[in-house]
């Protein structure tokens, strides 16, 4: 009887045994699969950061241009505003030469207005 009992315990021992090492097996095929799930999160995020990355890059370089070109465009148009300036300096230089006392008149008469106009309002 007693060698009934030890082979019954044998027998429950093994099976426990056996139960134990399947948990272990599971629990390490589990296991490797949440690293591979989790490497797999790490390459995805780090692919994502990469691209956006790149994008960041891009619009920098973007706004870079468009900030060249306003640039090289505005220092066109301060130049060719400055040189339209000076001909028209130039121009009424002419005409004050051309008809001086029309000029002073002119200048008289605008001053007058002004003159008007801030004393008036008070």
């Amino acid at each position: 009887m007693a060698t009934g009992i030890g082979d019954q315990a044998g027998k429950l021992g093994k099976q426990a045994a056996d139960a134990a090492e399947q948990a272990v097996d599971r629990a390490k095929e589990a296991a490797q699969q949440a690293g591979e799930r989790a490497k797999g999160a790490a390459e995805q995020a780090a692919s994502f950061a990469k691209s956006a990355a790149g994008r960041l890059g891009d619009a920098r370089d973007t706004a870079w241009d468009v900030a060249q070109r306003a640039g090289s465009e505005a220092r066109e148009r301060a130049a060719d505003a400055y040189r339209r300036g000076g001909e028209t300096m130039r121009e009424l230089a002419e005409r004050v030469e051309e008809r001086p006392l029309a000029a002073l008149l002119i200048a008289g008469a605008v001053g007058y207005a002004i003159a008007y106009l801030l004393h008036h309002r008070r």
